[in-house]
This record gives C-alpha cells, structure tokens and sequence, in this order.
C-alpha cells in the first residue's frame, strides 16, 4: 500500500497560512519542510510536521499516520490536508489533521508555496547599487562589486538566496535583503560616529553572511544546510570565499583584507554562537549588533505574520526565548479598560507537549 495521491487541487481550496482563523477546517495545498515522529505520554505515536506556503509556516499534527505516510513523506514533498487549525497560547497555532495526501509534480502551483521576500527585487537592486556608490575606498569597492556580481558567482547566488532556513528572511532574495538592512544599519552608525569607518562596515554588512551562498540550500522547496554547509559552516566558507576573491581579483591592502575578514570571522560575536574570535574592532563590534538586531527584528516580523489575526501575544520565538506582545497591532478591537488582560490558556488535545523549534 502507498501513500495517498490526490489530484490537483482547485485554488479555492487552499487557504494562504497566513489566513488560517481558529477552530476552522481547513483544506489546503502545503510544502511540508520538517517531518518528526513522537509520541505523547500516553505511547501513542503521532507525525509532527511543519507545513509551508509563500505566506509563512504552521505546525500540523496527525495522531496514528498510515504506515505507508510514515515510511513515504519526506521533507520538500507537496501535500493537501484536511485538518483543524487551532491557536492556543501554551502550543502556537497548529493543524491537527484528519487526512493527508501526498502530491505529485504538476498537481500543485509551486508559486503559492515559495515564499518570496515582501521587498520588490528592483528595490533591493537599487538600494545595493546607493550602497556600493557610497563606498570611497578602491580597493573594498572593488571587492564588494566583484563578490556581489551578478553574472558570477557568489553574487549570482547571493541575489536569490535565503538567510536562513527559518529564522529570519527565509525566503527567495532573503540573503540580499538581510544583507541590504545590516550595511545600512552600520552606516548610519559610523555617520554618527566619526571613529567607524564606513567604507569598512557598509563592505563587513554586505559580505559578513556571503558564506551563506554555499551553506544553504537555495531550492526553497527543500530548505536546509548543504552538505558543505554542514561540514564546514557558513563563517569558514565565507572567509575562504572572500580570501579567494581577495587573492584573485583585488589589489586590497594586507591590513584592509584582515580588517574585512575579522569581521565576517566575528560576526556571530561569541565563540559559543559560532565566531571563531568575538568583535575586536569598532567596525566588528557595529556589524555584529547591526547583524543581531535586524535578524531579531526580522524573526519578530516572520512571527506576527504567522500569529492569527486578533492576538495580543505571539507563540513561543525560540529565537527571541519568549512570547512576543503585539498589543493593539495585533488586535482586531483593542480593549480600552483593561489594556493588561490576558487570554486563557488552551491544552492541547492528546497532552502532545510543545515540540522544540527546528529553526537554525
């Protein structure tokens, strides 16, 4: 016996995650992008998916799968479900499903399943193009042109791929928009502060993640760590990448190239979190925050997405370690005499504890 096939489902049939509302069926074509099985405390074994459409991610539940679902679906397969969307405060929001069905090519429309960044590329390109004409210094200008062209690589990969596989800007031109927001961010630091060389840290902001070209997958319907990626890490690909470059193409002073390096080596800021040295320099130590901040502000973004409409409070961010509040942005009608009230905390059915996030 094999796993449910299905044929193509109607575009009425599909409702975009972020359009999931409490306590409602739902029926819908996803990209499933994590597949877990667990047990509750009973012994009962259960499937723990993570489901994926362009407008953000949901978690699912399907108590006793078919033997033949267990053994068939894999992470990056297209399914249709039939389930119950439910939001409670202690689990997040989540599908318990009923039935599910795996998809074949052809059967689905891959562009409602890819998610794709909310800022038009002609923007990202034109906001890339200010920032390298910022840059005064020959030699970093050189480099960043020469690392970020698009009609060579790691450029040509730099312009469509993700930041991370969760995260923050998990999506197609997610790796240029991050990039983009963190050399802002640094420049308007150094305007303000005439000891950080801007040049310096709008070049460590464009580059700190270049790494991250090899490291992840850029097929967004199978995201993940390449086998590169897993092995060596994103700061040691983007370091050789960029010693290469340095090497090959530039003519880049000894001191600037160990400058630039340092702070894609550091950018992480801590040798627990990955960076082989912390920030020494005034530039590492703006990139590394500028970095820290707009990725925070980014996952805090891709949680309201996904929170349903109404909520005062998001579910659990492990990125951030908690619950996030959204107050009246989050309200449909913002209660004006108890601006502290809560809401009750749901159980979920079967005593399923809350599965730990998969986010990198």
């Amino acid at each position: 016996m094999h796993a449910q096939r299905q044929t193509k489902a109607a575009p009425a049939d599909r409702v975009p995650i972020a359009d999931l509302r409490p306590d409602t069926r739902v029926v819908g074509c996803y990209l499933c992008t994590n597949k877990e099985i667990a047990t509750t405390r009973d012994g009962r074994e259960f499937l723990r998916l993570v489901l994926r459409d362009a407008t953000g991610e949901v978690k699912a539940l399907q108590f006793d799968p078919a033997d033949d679902v267990l053994e068939e679906l894999r992470a990056g397969h297209v399914v249709k479900i039939v389930g119950q969307y439910t939001a409670s405060q202690q689990y997040g929001p989540q599908i318990k499903l009923q039935q599910l069905y795996l998809l074949g090519d052809g059967e689905y429309d891959p562009a409602c399943l890819v998610p794709v960044s909310p800022v038009p590329l002609d923007d990202l390109e034109r906001r890339l193009d200010e920032l390298l004409d910022s840059v005064v210094d020959p030699g970093l200008r050189a480099l960043v042109s020469r690392a970020l062209d698009p009609e060579q690589e790691p450029g040509a990969t730099f312009r469509r791929a993700p930041a991370a596989v969760y995260h923050h800007h998990a999506y197609l031109y997610g790796l240029l928009e991050h990039s983009l927001t963190v050399a802002e961010a640094a420049a308007a630091v150094a305007d303000k502060n005439p000891r950080v060389d801007r040049d310096m840290v709008v070049a460590g902001g464009l580059l700190h993640d270049i790494g991250k070209t090899a490291a992840y997958s850029t097929d967004l319907f199978r995201p993940g760590l390449t086998d590169e990626g897993r092995l060596r890490g994103e700061i040691v690909i983007g370091v050789g990448l960029l010693e290469r470059l340095i090497r090959e193409e530039t003519q880049l002073p000894t001191e600037t190239a160990t400058r630039l390096l340092h702070i894609v080596v550091s950018h992480h800021g801590l040798r627990e979190k990955g960076s082989p040295a912390v920030p020494m320099t005034r530039e590492a130590v703006v990139v590394h925050y500028c970095d820290d901040m707009t990725a925070r502000l980014a996952a805090f973004d891709e949680t309201e997405r996904t929170t349903p409409e109404g909520e005062r409070w998001t579910g659990y961010n492990k990125m951030l370690e908690t619950m996030l509040f959204l107050g009246d942005e989050g309200a449909e009608e913002a209660p004006t005499d108890d601006p502290v009230a809560g809401t009750d905390d749901d159980s979920s059915e079967a005593g399923v504890a809350p599965a730990p996030s998969l986010f990198d």
